[in-house]
C-alpha cells in the first residue's frame, strides 16, 4: 500500500465489544487497515486506510462507525508556511 494514498480513519467501536476492542482492531488489521492507535477507554481505533477500503471496514464485527479523521482548526486560524 501507498501511504500517499491512505485517508486517516477514526473506528467507534459499540458497547457490546469494547472488552474485545484489540480483537476489532486486529479484524481491521486484517481488512486493510493501518492501526495507529487503541483507545480502550473510550472505544476508539484510529490509524489510516485505502478510500477504496473503508466500506469493508464498516463491515467488521463489533464497528459502530467509521470516520474520516479530518484536522480541525479555531476560526480565523490558519497555517504558518
Amino acid at each position: 500500500m501507498n501511504e500517499d494514498l491512505l485517508d486517516a480513519v477514526i473506528i467507534t467501536i459499540d458497547d457490546q465489544h469494547l472488552e474485545s476492542i484489540q480483537t476489532v482492531a486486529d479484524a481491521l488489521m486484517l481488512a486493510g487497515m493501518k492501526v495507529s492507535g487503541v483507545l480502550p477507554t473510550v472505544g476508539i481505533i484510529s490509524g489510516s486506510v485505502a478510500r477504496a477500503a473503508i466500506g469493508t471496514l464498516k463491515t467488521v464485527r463489533g464497528v459502530a462507525a467509521v470516520e474520516l479523521d479530518q484536522e480541525m482548526r479555531a476560526i480565523g486560524s490558519h497555517r504558518q508556511q
